[in-house]
């Protein structure tokens, strides 16, 4: 399975991900305005859209959850915007992952692209897609699972294309670490 994971897009696509190879999509919320939604929503098509809102999306309050707990393939994700961060979790994000039993937490907020396993579990920031993040990209990210149990995490920057992380995963004794 192949996941497309784009956050901080504040309302612009610099990609052509109509065109783009994935089974999923993740956005990590501060997407744009309704239009935009609209758009990115028509984009992906017929293929799953997660989506959640972020704290500068307040046209779209009421109508994204602030958090998605979602089987995507054989995984459980936890998607929120603002995680803080995977050293300093807020307390309600903590329960609601723990209640999910994620093995997969995508967020966004920091524009700092991210890839690591924590206590188990994978962290994921693909950083800012619409607005050059603190490190000076602009970037996506892409998750590639297989029956075994690996997960492979790229991080790009979307205008050099230079991959600025890669990472892989795997299972042991039901918890994640990379290999």
């Amino acid at each position: 399975m192949k996941i497309l994971v784009v956050s901080d897009t504040h309302g612009e696509m610099p990609v052509d991900i109509k065109n783009m190879d994935f089974d999923a999509v993740i956005h990590a919320g501060d997407i744009g305005d309704a239009a935009f939604f609209g758009a990115l929503d028509a984009a992906v098509g017929e293929k799953n859209l997660y989506a959640v809102f972020g704290n500068t999306d307040f046209v779209l309050s009421g109508y994204l959850p602030e958090s998605v707990s979602a089987n995507i393939g054989d995984l459980k994700f936890f998607i929120v915007h603002n995680l803080t961060a995977p050293h300093r979790i807020l307390p309600a994000n903590e329960s609601a992952m723990n209640a999910a039993k994620a093995e997969i937490v995508v967020f966004g907020h920091t524009h700092t692209p991210l890839a690591e396993a924590r206590d188990g579990r994978i962290f994921i920031n693909p950083g800012s897609m619409g607005k050059v993040g603190l490190t000076g990209h602009r970037s996506l990210a892409v998750i590639e699972t297989d029956s075994s149990g690996a997960v492979k995490i790229q991080i790009s920057d979307i205008d050099s294309k230079e991959v600025v992380v890669s990472k892989k995963f795997n299972k042991f004794n039901g918890l994640f670490k990379e290999i």
